[in-house]
């Protein structure tokens, strides 16, 4: 019985420990979603940016300009490095796709998307990474010349929301941890108590059913006493008789 007791107890606490962590995967949840809108807002931002350096750079050079001739123009403008720190983004990389290029090797409808972008530019989750792809324009132009193309990491991201937020995890894990242990406490009490009341009664019911039957014994005894009492004059005086009448035989006889 009493093992019973201890595994229900400690099914009940790894219930509330599973609801516990449930409630904390929940907020990660949320902070990640918030961390990845985040992410593509600050990604976008970046691909503007290289978008319009890669604009002034291809419209002066028209066709005879590469996209490796791009990046040490970047460098010598902006620099990569310090552009990704300023947005505080660690890409897993980024990479400028010229229109050109793709048109040589077959324009595919995969690439068509990201060139002609509804909203202005798209973002896609494939094999663990958040790519997102922002047209440009040379000057003078109405198609896109190319798109910059810049993936992160979502195990990176997960992450850096994870140790960013590691202190109010540990705070809502030993807070709730706390209340569930008072509710315990509290609930066990009760139990107690309902138990208390139950057993107080029982052993006042039989200790007043003793105290009757002790005052019961001591009045049989008192009045057994009182009889006992009321026989001895009887007897006494029925011995002063017979010795009288001794007396008297005595007396006759001297």
């Amino acid at each position: 019985m009493r093992v019973m007791k201890k595994l229900d107890t400690l099914a009940k606490a790894v219930g509330m420990e599973l609801c516990i962590l449930g409630f904390i995967g929940l907020v990660f949840l949320f902070q990640y979603d918030k961390a990845t809108d985040e992410l593509v807002s600050k990604t976008k931002a970046i691909g503007e940016t290289i978008g319009e350096q890669a604009s002034v750079f291809f419209t002066g050079r028209k066709d005879k300009a590469t996209s490796d001739e791009f990046f040490l123009f970047l460098d010598e403008r902006l620099g990569r490095k310090k552009l990704f720190n300023t947005f505080d983004i660690a890409p897993k990389f980024f990479s400028v796709v010229l229109r050109s290029d793709i048109e040589r090797s077959g324009f595919s409808d995969r690439y068509k998307e990201d060139f002609y972008p509804t909203g202005g530019y798209t973002v896609k989750k494939v094999g663990g990474s958040i790519s997102v792809s922002v047209p440009f324009l040379r000057s003078g132009e109405s198609s896109p010349f190319g798109i910059v193309k810049i993936e992160s990491s979502t195990r990176t991201l997960m992450q850096k929301v994870l140790m960013d937020n590691f202190l109010l995890y540990s705070a809502i894990l030993l807070v709730l941890n706390n209340q569930a242990f008072i509710l315990y406490l509290i609930l066990r009490r009760k139990r107690e108590v309902v138990f208390e009341k139950g057993y107080l009664k029982e052993h006042s019911i039989g200790a007043l059913t003793i105290f009757h039957k002790v005052l019961g014994d001591i009045i049989a005894d008192h009045e057994m006493t009182g009889a006992e009492l009321k026989e001895q004059p009887a007897e006494s005086a029925q011995d002063e008789k017979v010795v009288s009448i001794s007396k008297k035989i005595r007396k006759k006889g001297s």
